[in-house]
């Protein structure tokens, strides 16, 4: 079957069950089937389900919309055409977070928007932010939607840029194209300045009174298509056979100067009403602390069961009480927390959340360890040792279980973190500042500094990361905390 037949949807796709086994779903085809791949590991699975759907294109709104044919028909089913659908990756802006180094270099970090606060947070700490009084840019070097980077003034505030690029990830294509028309719209009126973000944002609030004409993309379409869809009230009177005769570019040109509408790469906009005022200046600018560690998203898992399963879902903030806990399950109608389904939406150590949805998913509904973990990120939050221990993850095994990275978290205390040296150039540096020496600016100078840098963090066992030059106070090394048997020891 073609695949433009089949709505744009694949032959056939892979899910997890709430059993944690691999589930096929054919196209056209009611119910799931057992899929030969399933394993008896949930964490193996969940790699093969996700390497399968990656390698044939699948995406995770594909899947969902499949899983919904299966159970309820395949008749009504349409995967959203462009003209239904919004930005498929969900991410908009692509930005770069940069700030000068105490020793003249730079140090940098990039983060896509919209993006989780911890994400942020995590963003700015790569980029040595230790704090809001810290002066940094932000610069746009990637935009889904091509026009926008423009007009957007480069001195926006960061949380204001993210709350903008939420707002554009959650508009349907119409709703895009819409936007669009109104900030060209604004442009012409100001001869292409830049747009205030509060404003941007406020179009987004404001499609109820546009209109677009996909079909018009000059003043002759534009005309004739107000012209045969009686939107002249001048030419009602009129037989049709006259309309051959119109000039539909001269119709097109006053309708659309009097009514302020745009050509646009989709077509013709017009918004007929005032911008909206939903989101005033600085609303999204302070910077809040989230009130959680760990931030789930809980479903009732999929029984493929169209009288028991739902699409109900709830946040659930970590670490919170059993009443709190038990509430969420409820809340999506599920007996119980084995019946749930969690995905981590955000983690104060965001390179942990792919490690902890493995642990929810293999721990059948409990959730004690990573309530309690939970617990443990916000009191190094709160002592600010929250950088260091995720330098020591990044240089932690890539195969670090959850409870050795919850080992490592009570471990940050031995640890200790340089956030203004970027790189062993930088670390020479600053111990060659220490000491009072002939010719120390030639010194600091020298070619060869970086060298020099690298073989005195060797020998001081101190180790480059994105967030600083990390350094343990006895000496050992993150690997060596996690107290690993010795791989090269003979078992007997």
């Amino acid at each position: 079957m073609d695949k433009q037949l089949r709505n744009g949807l694949p032959k056939q796709c892979l899910f997890i069950n709430a059993d944690g086994e691999i589930m096929s779903v054919e196209y056209g085809k009611s119910g799931f089937s057992r899929s030969e791949l399933s394993t008896e590991n949930k964490k193996a699975n969940r790699e093969i389900v996700n390497s399968y759907n990656e390698r044939y294109g699948i995406t995770a709104e594909q899947v969902r919309i499949m899983h919904h044919g299966a159970l309820f028909g395949w008749d009504a089913l349409h995967l959203s055409n462009q003209k239904e659908s919004g930005v498929q990756s969900g991410r908009i802006f692509e930005v770069e977070i940069s700030r000068p180094g105490a020793f003249g270099a730079e140090t940098s970090a990039t983060l896509t928007l919209p993006a989780a606060p911890y994400e942020i947070l995590d963003a700015l700490d790569k980029a040595r932010v230790t704090d809001e009084r810290v002066i940094y840019s932000s610069e746009i070097i990637n935009c889904e939607l091509d026009y926008l980077p423009q007009f957007i003034n480069p001195n926006t505030n960061l949380r204001e840029l993210n709350h903008l690029a939420g707002r554009l990830a959650s508009l349907t294509q119409w709703e895009l194209d819409c936007f669009e028309g109104m900030v060209m719209m604004d442009t012409l009126q100001t001869q292409y300045a830049p747009i205030a973000i509060d404003r941007l944002i406020n179009m987004t609030y404001s499609m109820e009174h546009c209109q677009t004409a996909y079909e018009a993309h000059d003043d002759q379409s534009l005309g004739k298509f107000y012209a045969d869809n009686d939107f002249v009230p001048e030419l009602e009177s009129l037989s049709e056979r006259i309309f051959p005769w119109l000039d539909y570019a001269k119709i097109g040109k006053e309708m659309r100067e009097g009514e302020g509408g745009v050509f646009t790469p989709h077509g013709y906009v017009v918004q007929n009403g005032e911008i909206a005022q939903t989101y005033q200046s600085g609303d999204a600018a302070l910077p809040k602390k989230p009130d959680y560690a760990i931030l789930l998203s809980v479903r009732k898992g999929y029984f493929s069961d169209p009288d028991y399963d739902n699409d109900l879902c709830v946040q659930l903030k970590l670490p919170a009480d059993d009443k709190t806990v038990s509430q969420a399950a409820e809340a999506v109608d599920a007996a119980s927390l084995r019946e749930c389904a969690f995905h981590v939406e955000d983690c104060a150590a965001p390179q942990l959340s792919e490690l902890i949805c493995d642990e929810l998913d293999n721990r059948d509904g409990d959730i004690t360890v990573v309530d309690a973990f939970a617990a443990q990120l916000r009191k190094l939050d709160r002592e600010g040792r929250l950088p260091v221990y995720k330098a020591m993850l990044e240089v932690a095994p890539k195969d670090l279980s959850l409870d050795e990275a919850v080992d490592l978290a009570g471990q940050a205390v031995d640890f200790r973190l340089q956030r203004e040296i970027p790189s062993p150039l930088e670390y020479a540096q600053a111990e060659i500042m220490k000491h009072d020496i002939p010719l120390k600016d030639e010194l600091i100078s020298s070619r060869d500094l970086y060298n020099y840098g690298q073989k005195l963090m060797e020998a001081q066992g101190a180790v480059s990361t994105d967030y600083g030059i990390l350094l343990s106070e006895d000496g050992m090394t993150v690997e060596q905390c996690l107290g690993r048997p010795d791989q090269h020891m003979e078992m007997r």
